[in-house]
């Protein structure tokens, strides 16, 4: 050992003692990135669920007199309930395709019609009724038209239902009744309510995404004319 040089055994240990400190600013480095990373995902998360409302809804029975006498959480219905689909959906159908000639019934109707629909099925609705042809408002002014169901059924192995109804117009002042029959194609997605407005409108979270309807036979007058 007497004959090492003293400027390579002090070089050594400068390196020596560098390396050190590089490899431990490194890993300092890399363990306060990984802490910045789980501070975004934190954060991310906190801001999504203060941004959602969470809703309970209950169902509470009360007395003769409106006095609460039983309460508790509504039970969750099974998603793909297929009574409370096609219900929901004939309902639809006539609150989208009945024509009244009270614009204030009327607007209430398509309003409670749209709060199912989502999605490309609302710009086709939107597009189908900026047609004066197919405006309820100005249909009104001349006939009326009065809907109903006929067979609401699911396409197996999709979500889409076939929904079909006959159409019967009355003109206001003059004329013989019209029918027709028609038939759609209904696209259906469930998404569990989040806010107020939502459980008020449409507490199911049953949202149509898609809409193709036509119409199978000619207007005709009534038979018994």
């Amino acid at each position: 050992m007497s004959g090492e040089n003293p400027y390579l055994a002090a070089r050594a240990e400068f390196v020596s003692v560098f390396l050190d400190q590089a490899k431990a600013r490194r890993n300092w480095q890399l363990a306060a990135f990984a802490l910045l990373v789980l501070l975004g995902v934190v954060l991310s998360a906190y801001v999504r669920l203060a941004s959602e409302a969470r809703i309970t809804p209950y169902v509470v029975e009360v007395d003769r007199l409106g006095q609460a006498v039983a309460f508790g959480p509504a039970e969750r219905l099974a998603r793909s309930e297929p009574r409370l689909i096609a219900y929901q959906l004939a309902l639809l159908v006539r609150n989208l395709r009945t024509v009244s000639s009270d614009f204030e019934a009327e607007k209430r109707s398509l309003f409670a019609a749209y709060a199912f629909v989502a999605g490309a099925a609302h710009a086709t609705l939107d597009a189908y009724f900026l047609d004066p042809a197919h405006d309820p408002r100005v249909l009104g002014r001349g006939s009326t038209r009065q809907v109903q169901v006929t067979s609401v059924l699911q396409v197996p192995g999709t979500e889409s239902w076939k929904v079909a109804w006959t159409e019967t117009e009355q003109p206001r002042f003059v004329g013989s009744p019209r029918t027709a029959a028609w038939e759609g194609y209904f696209r259906v997605e469930t998404h569990p309510p989040k806010t107020t407005e939502a459980v008020l409108t449409n507490p199911l979270g049953l949202y149509v995404t898609e809409i193709n309807w036509t119409q199978l036979s000619p207007t005709t007058g009534d038979p018994t004319r």
